[in-house]
């Protein structure tokens, strides 16, 4: 039975393609509204201080939203170097958040991880292929995995 629900979610996911429509719902994002610990608040100061190894699951999530949004930004206006630092500061915040997840959430942490992955690769092939389709994508369910964290 457990094959066959994989099986619907995995052709599901595959025929959706890039017609991919996030809507938008009511589901505040707690995370955005929270202050950093660090008293860093803009993406150029959390650029300017790459030391991640010891921010909890809150902060290394605020990071992803920062430069996940700035990464948009930056592919957008076409600007390489910006896309370069904010995927790299989004591939160290999520070594950090990655194990983390998986000591708050146990076994529900597989859903959540597949969901942040997904995110990070979307930034990632955003800045390789130049898409900028799949950092807006990111956003989008950026947002909607924070939401699925309640943190």
């Amino acid at each position: 039975m457990r094959r066959l629900a994989l099986a619907c979610c995995f052709i599901v996911f595959a025929a959706s393609g890039c017609a991919t429509e996030v809507i938008e719902s009511k589901i505040p994002t707690t995370v955005a509204e929270m202050p950093t610990t660090s008293g860093e608040s803009s993406t150029d100061d959390n650029l300017a201080d790459s030391n991640l190894a010891g921010a909890d699951l809150n902060e290394l999530v605020t990071v992803l939203q920062d430069e996940v949004s700035a990464l948009s930004r930056a592919v957008f206006e076409g600007d390489e170097a910006a896309q370069r630092a904010h995927l790299d500061r989004i591939n160290e915040a999520w070594k950090y958040a990655e194990p983390l997840i998986v000591a708050r959430f146990g076994e529900l942490a597989d859903q959540i991880i597949y969901d942040l992955r997904r995110v990070v690769e979307l930034a990632r092939g955003a800045v390789e292929r130049n898409r900028p389709a799949d950092a807006d994508k990111a956003v989008a369910f950026l947002r909607l995995a924070i939401a699925s964290l309640n943190l």
